[in-house]
């Protein structure tokens, strides 16, 4: 019986592995940098990733060869970031991307918004695999110095 009890675990233990493993982890994906009283989102893609009917609602080209940013800004409500009270606002958004290289290319960004959601989307090309530099400036109204959100994103190219 000791024996069976010891494989049970064992078993136990491995299917926690696995579930932990399929699990989102913290960082992958959609991204967040806090300034005060906003927060800014942020994430880029391979335009491949996007299925077919959203690609064609926003006008984006699905590609391996193509890239997409998405940027979205958050005001929290009477300072209060604990109770989840915020709501999406407009802002001005710049955007550029730099290869490993230095090459640096600005992102032509569209406002998009859909049931009081905004966003700023933004396709460019993906020269090659490796990682991509991407530099943010967000000016929320009210405000003259931008937010600088600063990160990278490595993509494959095949």
């Amino acid at each position: 019986m000791r024996n069976a009890h010891k494989v049970g675990v064992l078993l136990l233990a491995i299917a926690l592995l696995i579930v932990l493993l399929l699990l989102p982890r913290h960082g992958q994906g959609a991204q967040a940098q806090e300034f005060g009283d906003y927060i800014v989102h942020y994430n880029a893609i391979a335009t491949s990733q996007l299925q077919a009917p959203i690609a064609k609602q926003y006008g984006i080209e699905r590609s391996e060869h193509r890239g997409l940013l998405n940027i979205a800004v958050e005001k929290v409500a009477d300072g209060n970031k604990h109770e989840g009270a915020t709501r999406m606002v407009n802002a001005e958004v710049r955007a550029e991307v730099s290869d490993l290289t230095g090459h640096k290319q600005p992102i032509a960004l569209r406002e998009t918004e859909e049931n009081g959601d905004v966003d700023y989307l933004g396709d460019f090309p993906l020269s090659g695999s490796g990682a991509y530099i991407f530099t943010v400036k967000v000016t929320p109204p009210g405000h003259t110095q931008p937010f600088v959100v600063r990160f990278n994103q490595d993509y494959v190219v095949d």
